[in-house]
């Protein structure tokens, strides 16, 4: 890792550790601080129930849309390094490194969350709550060794993490592209799109369209690991990883590819 690199990296991991850190804050103000407050000044504290309110975070929701809003915004921090005479190449890779990092970190503060306080104050087993996790469909496909499952849902998140993150950065790299204007009309456009699409799958399932999709929802299982008459739990999940992983380099290829188009507006 050269200098530079090695300065970028740190530079971006320590603001991005600080920003993490004010959301979880901002979090527990908004969730936690505030409803207390209120308790207190409308005289229910009596029904507050300040254990109940810290067990229902969801940090691995709140962990995915950070990492996906901090890859997102990409210009400002752009500028800035490029008019500090870091290369397009080295801003890039100091992002993907600290995606990463941070991904592994919060899923570790997730995960510690999620089994040492959700867990048990939802009188969940350990086992019972990886079942109701991003990985539930694989939970049982190691054995019964919980050791082993709980450190392949880890993984399995931490990819999930970094995928999110890959799409925010693609996302951010290629509207930045463009003018204000611009972005604005790609971001109403684009969801009319998605919506029309999704439309036509519903009419057909719900069996008022000639297409046939069969062929896509074959592919969709394979591409979940579904083997066939498997019960939730018993899923291969080699083929999902391994195109979690392919989607996360390839979007991260093109958002470098996005990146050397960038350029300093005035």
């Amino acid at each position: 890792m050269s200098t530079k690199l090695r300065a970028t990296t740190r530079y971006l991991f320590l603001e991005q550790l600080k920003q993490l850190g004010q959301g979880y804050l901002a979090l527990l103000v908004i969730f936690v601080i505030l409803p207390l407050l209120v308790a207190l000044v409308t005289g229910n504290i009596t029904n507050f129930n300040l254990l109940k309110t810290v067990g229902n975070f969801s940090l691995g929701a709140f962990l995915a849309l950070f990492l996906f809003i901090l890859n997102v915004t990409t210009y400002d921090v752009f500028k800035l390094l490029i008019q500090n005479g870091i290369a397009r190449r080295t801003y890039w890779a100091a992002r993907v490194i600290c995606l990463v990092v941070l991904s592994v970190l919060g899923e570790a503060i997730v995960g510690l969350y999620y089994y040492g306080v959700y867990a048990p104050m939802h009188n969940l087993t350990t086992q019972r709550a990886l079942s109701q996790t991003a990985y539930s469909l694989y939970a049982d496909f190691l054995g019964k060794n919980l050791a082993v499952n709980l450190l392949a849902g880890a993984v399995f998140s931490i990819i999930l993490y970094i995928l999110i993150g890959t799409a925010g950065m693609l996302i951010g790299s290629f509207l930045a592209l463009f003018s204000k204007w611009v972005q604005w009309l790609i971001i109403i456009i684009l969801p009319f799109a998605g919506f029309s699409l999704l439309m036509v799958g519903i009419s057909n399932v719900s069996g008022y369209s000639n297409y046939d999709f069969s062929g896509v929802e074959a592919f969709f299982k394979f591409l979940i690991g579904y083997p066939q008459n498997a019960t939730a739990g018993l899923f291969n999940p080699t083929v999902p990883t391994i195109t979690l992983l392919l989607l996360s380099a390839v979007m991260a290829a093109l958002a470098y590819y996005c990146s050397q188009h960038l350029k300093i507006k005035q």
